[in-house]
């Protein structure tokens, strides 16, 4: 219907972050995208990875520097940093081992040096067997359209990272098969309790 998906998802994704000033006045962009995924072919696949740009001074950048460039999709990613110039990234990740799942990540780094990566969810996310917003398209019948839009990443004034973002884990049966799925839900966690 003419969105923005991922390959064998349904759910609608845009390419857009956000944009941060760091407390030296430095920027962060933080987008994801697909150029290495496979383009101008009658079978595309996405790989879409969550990349950020970089400027010291507002005038010039650097960039795009990799957060996540995994062999998987990565999605919705939000940037934010701290006091003390801690820069984190929260975003979704395709699981390597099943694709039909994804996590939620967050990044710490700088885009100069380099992102460790850490999954935050306790459990994965299903969007191919949704109970809402079901695409009832040829071979993906329960893929969810939509998964909920936005990721989000703070620092509180006490230098810890709140990270919001919505989950696709939890599974509800009302009766049977014809009647059950993954819903849509919003989590929550901070850094420190990792």
């Amino acid at each position: 219907d003419g969105r923005q998906t991922l390959t064998n998802y349904q759910i609608r994704v845009n390419t857009a972050g956000n944009i941060v000033a760091g407390p030296a006045g430095e920027l962060y962009l933080v987008f994801a995208d697909n150029r290495a995924g496979v383009h101008n072919t009658a079978r595309p696949r996405t790989n879409t990875n969550v990349y950020m740009m970089y400027s010291a001074n507002g005038t010039t950048w650097s960039g795009p520097h990799p957060v996540d460039t995994t062999d998987k999709d990565q999605w919705f990613p939000w940037v934010d940093v701290s006091d003390t110039g801690e820069v984190k990234v929260l975003y979704h990740s395709r699981r390597p081992a099943d694709p039909d799942l994804y996590d939620t990540r967050v990044a710490t780094g700088h885009p100069l040096t380099g992102f460790s990566r850490l999954r935050v969810n306790t459990a994965p996310s299903n969007p191919v067997f949704s109970l809402f917003f079901r695409a009832r398209a040829p071979g993906c019948r329960r893929c969810a359209t939509f998964h909920g839009d936005y990721n989000r990443i703070a620092f509180g004034s006490d230098g810890v990272a709140h990270m919001g973002w919505t989950d696709m884990r939890k599974f509800v049966s009302f009766d049977g098969a014809s009647d059950s799925g993954h819903t849509e839900e919003i989590f929550w966690a901070r850094d420190d309790l990792l």
